[in-house]
């Protein structure tokens, strides 16, 4: 019984569980008072604090605990903000780090951010940002979207059969031989190029399954910084 219970949630259909996070984000309500002493308390820790590794990304979400977001912490459920913030790092946006976790506070969090934040909200995010984006949470799309895509994020069961791993999102950057690199993830392989690949490398004992992916596409001169 407790293995099937485990195992229901990663076995539902992908477009149900991102339609319930999107739909619960919808209703998910964070006050303005608390939005702005969110913003004051990380801007003073920022304002002494780096988290980002000498390339600039943040590589590691654990160390952002006394970073809020809504009604919870960075550590615990700012992955998918991680996520937004290294990949518009890596098309050549710079982007304050506090602002970026306001904006998701106030649109886009899921039981007020202590279940993150709404996959779909990433991409409408990074829609009105950067455009020439394009979403899927059908599996059939996800080999395409990584090979057509300069970075792109992706939310994930860290196990498919035990949703107590929990899901986690991660920003996808490649080189120019088009191996791809996860950042802030917690376990990875090396030389990773597909798909299939992440799923294996990102996933407890190889038992990653995808569940959603946005991916950006950008020439170089759209850079804006």
């Amino acid at each position: 019984m407790i293995r099937i219970i485990k195992e229901f949630i990663p076995g539902l259909p992908n477009s149900l569980v991102v339609g319930a996070l999107r739909f619960f984000s919808l209703f998910s309500f964070i006050s303005k008072r608390r939005r702005q002493e969110n913003s004051r308390t990380n801007g003073e820790i920022l304002g002494k604090e780096s988290y980002t590794g000498k390339d600039g990304f943040i590589e590691d979400q654990h160390a952002m605990k006394p970073l809020m977001f809504g009604r919870t912490d960075m550590a615990y459920a700012g992955c998918e903000i991680v996520a937004v913030y290294n990949a518009l790092l890596s098309l050549g946006y710079k982007k304050d780090l506090t602002e970026l976790i306001s904006i998701f506070e106030k649109r886009g969090s899921v039981f007020g951010g202590r279940f993150g934040t709404s996959p779909y909200s990433l991409y409408r995010y990074l829609s009105e940002t950067v455009g020439n984006v394009r979403f899927s949470f059908k599996r059939k799309d996800f080999e395409r979207i990584a090979e057509e895509s300069r970075v792109f994020i992706i939310t994930y069961y860290n196990d498919a059969k035990d949703i107590m791993q929990q899901i986690h999102t991660v920003c996808v950057t490649k080189d120019a031989e088009d191996v791809m690199k996860p950042h802030n993830a917690y376990c990875t392989q090396a030389d990773i190029r597909s798909v299939e690949g992440l799923e294996k490398g990102l996933g407890v004992q190889g038992r990653g399954k995808i569940l959603f992916m946005t991916g950006i596409k950008q020439n170089e001169e759209e850079v804006r910084i």
